[in-house]
């Protein structure tokens, strides 16, 4: 008797890290979502997924140790480690995460600012680079407009 009381504290004591874990991994999924901004039916979408993965989680591993036995310690263990988690490590965990989430991130959108930078300038310069020439195809044109209008004239004073 003693052995299967044994075997339901340790089953409770799992069920507790499940818990535990299973908060933890929807605080990664927050901390995520604070560093890359979704729209709320991807959120949705990303609990539905959430909930669903968890729900799917805790039954097979509620099947694999308890012979597929339901027993109400075993949520209340798992609401525990979840309550236990929130209470003590959850903020903190969630602040390193979000800062090392937004490393990555980060550089990549400081990335692409100074490369959208360069690009922008690279346009600037073809853009001056073109309406000068522009120019300077209108200048020539119109100095030898200009030039054969002047020959005209001297043509038209030496035959007179």
């Amino acid at each position: 008797m003693s052995g299967y009381m044994e075997y339901e504290a340790v089953l409770f004591l799992l069920s507790v890290v499940m818990g535990a874990a299973l908060f933890l991994f929807y605080k990664i999924l927050t901390a995520l979502r604070k560093v890359i901004s979704h729209p709320s039916w991807a959120v949705d979408v990303e609990d539905l997924f959430y909930w669903t993965a968890a729900g799917i989680f805790m039954f097979s591993v509620i099947y694999r140790f308890n012979q597929g036995t339901l027993r109400c310690f075993l949520f209340a263990g798992s609401i525990l480690g979840a309550v236990l988690c929130r209470g003590t490590v959850a903020d903190l965990f969630e602040r390193i995460l979000v800062f090392l989430c937004g490393i990555p991130v980060n550089f990549v959108k400081f990335s692409t600012k100074r490369l959208l930078f360069l690009f922008k300038r690279c346009s600037i310069l073809l853009y001056k680079y073109q309406t000068m020439q522009k120019r300077k195809g209108f200048k020539t044109k119109r100095i030898s407009q200009v030039e054969k209008v002047k020959k005209k004239e001297k043509q038209k004073k030496n035959n007179e």
